[in-house]
């Protein structure tokens, strides 16, 4: 537990340290800058001491233990990274909290505008965007080490296959060094995109670290600017991200490159993401749109719900609500296994499918053997009832908490498309939780619940599911 927590203490204070370098080079107010972030940095740097003095080794612990770890290292990384917001910008434990969390599970929604920060200073700005990027880093590691052993991908089916023909191994230092030069570098082509499309230094960082982690907010807030040729870089990469990273390792690999891209679960994902962007511009053009405005809007819309990214264009609130409901489906969908993308994820739609074809043709007839095929493999039956649970526990979640906002909220329209989209770490809402503002007015129980939700949501349900069952030893999803 010392090592992981020196780890996350280390990531944290090159993050203050950049912070403060970025607030140095804009020229902010020493004060706030120092305190918002001078002060968690002291304190990741005593909570590191005592790593330093130790030279006790730590071996592989068991996977219950490894599960515990990981929440209580992300739920300390939301609480030493919401001082910030509490100490430098000034807002109350809970709106802190909110940030701090909306950031980390790269969930699109904040309570702060954006000329509220740069009141502060350039620095926390940058730190709103880039608390988006770390935390989809660290969902990437745990996705592929953790939620695929609970959601039996990596150790039965189709992951380990992949990582078997591709030459990978499911070691967490092999997939450290691998992800994160992905990473980065989809990082740094967003950066450099954005720059040579006409944004300034300062909003091309922001917008490729929203933008890379599915974060869902720039240095303008949710709502992209600079043209249609910026939006479609945004897409562009919105896209990369919302894929499965196992195909991105692919490319490190010297073989199976082909039947990675390949894959059925990728076929699926660009299939919907060519076909849902058709049907968003026939909503959008038979409501009275241009055609090119149509076109344009259309696909970003359909591509930010459905990797869960969350940007907004201009003029949604008059969209029809038959746009409204395809964007919270797509958002409930999710992209691909292994992605930055949050939601139900493309895998379990297929199973889920694949499932019920099934026991429609075992319903025809009873005594034929139907076994759930992906590609080469069959799919284990342990895969399917995890696909189950997690379909009926985001149910029964979504239908609790909005009938609890209904209780604060008289809207049922935006009241569901704020709960999914806090469910699914997404940003995209309707109404008057379109804006800032209008999050900004949540009273602070809603913001307890949606911050709550919005971890739930980030971990897939079933890693936090695991924790709290009493049985979670022998508990499988």
């Amino acid at each position: 537990m010392l090592i992981r927590m020196s780890r996350i203490n280390v990531v944290m204070m090159a993050l203050f340290g950049t912070c403060m370098v970025i607030a140095l080079l804009y020229g902010d107010d020493p004060f706030p800058t120092l305190t918002g972030f001078g002060i968690p940095f002291l304190i990741a740097l005593v909570l590191y001491v005592p790593y330093l003095a130790s030279s006790k080794a730590q071996g592989r612990f068991p996977r219950k233990t490894r599960y515990k770890m990981t929440m209580v290292l992300f739920l300390y990384v939301v609480l030493i990274g919401s001082l910030p917001f509490i100490i430098g910008v000034g807002t109350n434990l809970i709106d802190g909290l909110f940030e701090s969390m909306a950031g980390f599970t790269t969930t699109g929604l904040t309570s702060i505008t954006p000329e509220e920060y740069f009141d502060v200073g350039h620095s926390f700005m940058f730190y709103r965007c880039a608390i988006q990027w770390v935390g989809g880093g660290f969902y990437l590691i745990v996705a592929f080490m953790i939620i695929s052993d609970i959601t039996d991908i990596g150790g039965r089916t189709m992951e380990m296959e992949l990582f078997s023909r591709l030459g990978l191994r499911l070691r967490l230092s092999t997939l450290l060094v691998n992800i994160s030069i992905i990473y980065g570098i989809f990082t740094i082509l967003a950066m450099i995109s954005f720059r040579l499309g006409g944004l300034s230094i300062f909003d091309s960082m922001c917008l490729s670290l929203g933008t890379v982690s599915t974060g869902g907010l720039y240095s303008h807030g949710r709502s992209i600017t600079g043209g249609v040729g910026i939006q479609m870089l945004v897409v562009l990469f919105m896209f990369l991200s919302g894929m499965g990273f196992y195909i991105h390792l692919s490319v490190l690999s010297a073989r199976g490159r082909s039947r990675t891209f390949f894959s059925k679960e990728n076929m699926i994902y660009l299939l919907i993401s060519a076909m849902v962007p058709i049907v968003a511009f026939m909503i959008l053009f038979s409501s009275g749109l241009g055609l090119g405005g149509s076109i344009w809007r259309g696909i970003f819309a359909s591509i930010s719900a459905l990797t869960t990214t969350g940007f907004m264009v201009g003029g949604m609130d008059g969209w029809p609500d038959s746009m409204g409901f395809l964007l919270i489906i797509l958002m409930l969908i999710g992209g691909s296994t292994m992605s930055v993308a949050s939601g139900f994820k493309i895998r379990r739609v297929h199973l889920l499918v694949a499932g019920f074809i099934a026991d429609m043709k075992k319903s025809a007839h009873p005594r034929a053997v139907t076994p759930l095929s992906r590609g080469e493999k069959a799919v284990s039956t342990r895969a399917l009832e995890s696909a189950n649970v997690y379909f009926f526990y985001m149910v029964m979640i979504l239908a609790l908490t909005t009938l609890i906002s209904l209780v604060f909220e008289g809207d049922i329209f935006p009241t569901i498309s704020l709960c999914v989209t806090s469910l699914t770490n997404s940003g995209i809402a309707f109404g008057r939780f379109a804006g800032i503002e209008g999050i900004a007015s949540l009273n602070p129980i809603m913001k307890t619940m949606l911050l709550s939700i919005m971890f739930l949501g980030r971990f897939e349900i079933l890693l936090p599911l695991y924790l709290m069952s009493p049985r979670s030893f022998t508990f499988n999803g």
